[in-house]
């Protein structure tokens, strides 16, 4: 066949082989694939037979022969690859598509000072008085005065503008914005977090806390506008092959549009949503919790609000990372800060270890936030305590990014249970790979997270886009290349196998859905994705590539390629 990969569906009759009863007959079947079916022995099969949105059967093309009747619909895949539907166990869907839909949209790799040529764009499309939210701009441009609120100012005068950075939790902003937001030399002075000159007045930067105070005066968007953000997130999901993906900190207005769409028109992906709790960010805290008691009501069938998600620290570029040792000698002198500054935890250990047993003894699976090697220790050390006081919990907890987190640590993953949570755009060259060096060194920032150290100690890892922070795609494919091979602490790299399941079984086991999701299997979710070259068989270099033909979510084509060359 040239050209065109047909994967058209077509209603066939075999008499080949006996059906035994009407529940045997599958509505669809696959065959004469290469299937890698992710099972616990890795099995290759030819063909499936799904019914009712499950895998009915998994096997050669002649087993499969047995399934098909009058009304079955068999599709030939000419020998091409498919893999169980990609796990997403870290991502930030809804920011990340309600910028490229409806905010100041532009790369974290735009110049210093190209930033106000896009915001006086946007500025022109907005009216009178009305906020300019967008992002997402490099982190490292915050510690070498490129960015501040002078320039913003010149381009936006009437305009608030909020901009957010590469990693997600620091800010940009005017005048205006710092005025709407009370946010005075005096305010600056009890809020180290809104970040200053020698004369002690607000740059434009703000950090962390200082950063989540000013989103909660930002008028939020429609619900209308919600629903459609959700809609680009899923259709873009399909797209790369994505069948389940966790929203890894989600606020009311995110859950709701995910719970509506869902039960209005049905969504072609599973969503895993992790409610922010007792953060700093974009809703009060009062706020935070009352959705989290309230989460059975934004329950669906393909969305699961049963989770809750835990910051204990901010990112390294701005010091806001909790560190075992201090920061690098020269970026603490740069920005005036003491020699034996490591930053700290966002939260105290007594308050965060009596809430994470509380809420996994209600049975809701936790999440933590933590990029420096102090928080993930802090991490497990909350985690020892809550399987302490609840022997019987089952639920698989994560700690995301992993930070640099000590070798003594990483057995501790395997023992109390806890998926590492990684995202391999951390470690890919670029804007903020220079600034992690910088204030971490090289020798830490290459164990970012420590990949190879987790497997050899018997972690389980799942794969995390962690997009739109510092990823600029949910693309998996280039991750799942670079995984192999590491920019930084390529030492760390690991193998084909290993790292496809990441994406596959380290992501079900991530999000306590082993018996639904991540290999293809009889009795599971049929999701699955059919893809135009096999990893296995070819240059790692060539993996990223890698280009979706068909992805299958709950046994039902949801996304197609237009065309793909053979």
């Amino acid at each position: 066949m040239k050209g065109l990969l047909k994967l058209t569906l077509c209603a066939v009759a075999l008499q080949a082989g006996s059906v035994s009863a009407a529940d045997d007959i599958a509505d669809r079947v696959y065959r004469h694939g290469n299937i890698h079916t992710q099972n616990d022995q890795r099995d290759h099969a030819e063909a499936v037979a799904t019914r009712d949105g499950v895998f009915l059967a998994v096997g050669r093309d002649q087993d499969i022969k047995s399934y098909i009747g009058p009304d079955t619909e068999v599709v030939d895949l000419q020998g091409k690859t498919v893999m169980p539907g990609i796990i997403d166990a870290h991502g930030h869907y809804v920011r990340g598509f309600q910028r490229e839909l409806f905010s100041c949209d532009f790369s974290s790799s735009t110049p210093a000072a190209a930033i106000a040529e896009k915001v006086e764009a946007c500025v022109k499309r907005a009216r009178p008085g009305e906020w300019v939210v967008g992002g997402a701009w490099a982190s490292s441009y915050a510690n070498t005065g490129g960015v501040n609120k002078a320039l913003l100012d010149a381009v936006s005068p009437d305009n608030p503008v909020y901009l957010l950075d590469d990693t997600g939790h620091n800010g940009y902003v005017n005048s205006r914005a710092l005025a709407a937001a009370g946010f005075t030399k005096e305010k600056a002075r009890e809020m180290p977090a809104i970040v200053t000159d020698a004369s002690g007045e607000p740059t434009g930067i703000l950090q962390e806390d200082a950063a989540g105070a000013l989103t909660r005066i930002i008028p939020p968007m429609d619900d209308e506008k919600y629903q459609a953000v959700v809609k680009r997130a899923v259709e873009m999901a399909n797209r790369y092959g994505i069948t389940t993906f966790v929203e890894a900190r989600t606020d009311r207005p995110t859950i709701r549009a995910y719970h509506d769409v869902d039960g209005n028109t049905g969504l072609t992906a599973r969503v895993v949503a992790f409610l922010q709790y007792d953060t700093d960010f974009n809703e009060s805290r009062q706020t935070q919790r009352e959705t989290l008691n309230q989460r059975q009501r934004y329950q669906s069938d393909n969305v699961d609000a049963n989770n809750a998600k835990f910051y204990l620290d901010g990112v390294p570029p701005a010091f806001t990372a909790a560190l075992l040792s201090p920061y690098q000698a020269d970026a603490l002198h740069e920005h005036h800060l003491p020699e034996d500054f490591h930053g700290q935890l966002r939260m105290s250990p007594d308050a965060l270890r009596r809430d994470a047993i509380a809420l996994d003894q209600q049975g809701i699976t936790l999440k933590f936030h933590a990029a420096g090697d102090a928080a993930v220790r802090e991490a497990l050390d909350t985690l020892e305590a809550v399987r302490r006081a609840n022997p019987q919990g089952h639920l698989h907890h994560s700690i995301a990014h992993v930070g640099m987190a000590s070798p003594q640590d990483l057995p501790r993953f395997r023992a109390l249970d806890v998926t590492a949570d990684i995202a391999p755009p951390i470690w890919i060259e670029g804007p903020y790979s220079d600034a992690m060096t910088e204030v971490i060194g090289s020798e830490r920032y290459a164990r970012t997270p420590p990949s190879a150290e987790l497997l050899k100690a018997g972690a389980t890892i799942a794969y995390g886009s962690d997009w739109p922070s510092i990823a600029s795609s949910i693309n998996p494919w280039p991750s799942l290349a670079s995984m192999m091979h590491r920019d930084i602490g390529p030492e760390q790299s690991i193998a084909l196998q290993a790292a496809v399941d990441t994406m596959t079984r380290g992501g079900a086991w991530s999000v306590n859905k082993s018996a639904e999701i991540g290999s293809i299997e009889p009795g599971k979710s049929a999701d699955m994705v059919v893809i135009d070259r096999d990893p296995f068989a070819i240059a790692v270099d060539d993996i990223a590539n890698t280009q979706v033909l068909l992805t299958v979510f709950r046994g039902r084509p949801v996304y197609q390629a237009d065309s793909a060359t053979d």
